[in-house]
């Protein structure tokens, strides 16, 4: 072993490596880029979340403690806290206010609430949740109770917090607080792999597309097939439209695989048609090439093609609502989520999947799919070189 032969031959792959800027300033920045944009994600203050509630708890009049309104103590003790804003509502409303987004839970106190919890002592939170963000869902079903359990310990010097404690068999323990949850979108049947399934097919889709598109037109490139069509009569955006049709077919077959599979194999559970959920991932899979084509008129080696991974997927995964939902990210990246199109394909396909919508409620990011697949399309035109890299 020659230690001088192999010092040279660092020294030159290194000398290689400084000589690409584009290399160097992908190396430099692309990580930089992404781990301030989690730095600023994670950090981010948790947004206030609106919970409806529909108050018509009518209290108990006791000759110990006086007036008790069990379901107000209750809300007060929420509304204390920094988590939720409420929103007063009645009965009539629940459902539409659940549907428009505009409320994520209604807890609801009948008028016996007070009295039921004498009676049997326990109280039986009535939660509605909208159901679309599992974790979310969690975290308020969580909160709640535990407001409930406080407001129950708070009872404690008035002589109903005696009460506070549900009969139980004996060696059993019961809580003196059950939530009886219901679901507008989603339900106790999906599990968490349920609730990912849709970000995970459009975020594998297009980043296997994205690859097979932007290595082969980058390939095709670096054999000299470019010049050579550059000779023939066929315009830029025939070029493009010619590579995308034929690379989105293999695409097209790709996220197919990835559905059937997801559906069929590992039993995702989905409320839409499944047509349209293919629709979706069909109109992604063409997105996918057509950043493709683009990033690879930036790339001039297949190790620069890798590098532009972290710098034009991870940024589409940290602020495309994959696991942050855009309305609770900093005001100031929520335009560049927009920009983003696996943005429109997750709200799709969790539309479609999660709410069972149809086409006449998800058509509007539909529409703006096939827009930014238009821009790919023309920007690739514009940027393609004619001359050999």
């Amino acid at each position: 072993m020659n230690t001088r032969r192999i010092l040279k031959l660092a020294v030159r792959v290194m000398q290689q490596v400084l000589r690409d800027r584009r290399t160097v300033a992908l190396i430099v920045f692309a990580p930089l880029t992404v781990l301030s944009l989690g730095a600023v994600l994670f950090r981010s203050k948790p947004v206030v979340v609106s919970l409806g509630v529909v108050n018509e708890d009518l209290g108990i009049s006791s000759p110990v403690a006086g007036s008790i309104n069990l379901g107000g103590r209750i809300v007060d003790e929420i509304a204390a806290g920094d988590s939720f804003r409420l929103v007063p509502l009645n009965r009539s409303e629940v459902e539409a206010r659940l549907r428009d987004g505009t409320v994520k839970a209604v807890l609801v106190f009948p008028e016996d609430f007070t009295a039921s919890f004498l009676k049997n002592r326990q109280v039986a939170l009535d939660l509605r949740l909208e159901g679309s963000e599992p974790t979310r869902s969690i975290s308020i079903t969580a909160y709640v109770t535990q407001a409930a359990m406080k407001t129950l310990a708070g009872l404690a010097g008035t002589g109903l917090g005696t009460l506070g404690s549900a009969p139980a068999a004996q060696g059993e323990s019961v809580l003196p607080v059950s939530v009886q949850a219901t679901y507008l979108y989603g339900g106790e049947q999906f599990d968490t792999m349920d609730y990912i399934a849709p970000v995970y097919i459009a975020l594998l889709g297009v980043f296997f597309v994205f690859l097979l598109a932007c290595i082969a037109f980058l390939r095709e490139r670096s054999q000299g097939t470019m010049e050579r069509l550059a000779a023939t009569p066929a315009s830029r955006f025939e070029i493009v439209l010619g590579y995308m049709l034929g690379l989105g077919l293999f695409g097209l077959i790709q996220v197919t695989l990835i559905l059937f599979f997801t559906v069929w194999v590992i039993g995702i559970h989905y409320n839409g048609s499944l047509a349209l959920i293919l629709l979706i991932v069909a109109i992604m899979a063409v997105v996918g090439v057509n950043l493709g084509i683009l990033a690879s008129a930036f790339a001039r080696t297949e190790f620069q093609v890798l590098q532009f991974i972290p710098l034009v997927l991870f940024p589409q995964v940290l602020l495309g609502g994959t696991f942050w939902p855009v309305a609770d990210m900093p005001t100031y990246l929520q335009p560049f989520a927009y920009a983003m199109p696996i943005y429109y394909a997750n709200v799709a396909l969790r539309d479609v999947m999660l709410k069972g919508w149809g086409l006449a409620e998800i058509w509007p990011n539909l529409a703006i799919l096939v827009g930014i697949g238009v821009v790919l399309v023309i920007l690739s035109a514009l940027m393609m070189r004619r001359e050999v890299a």
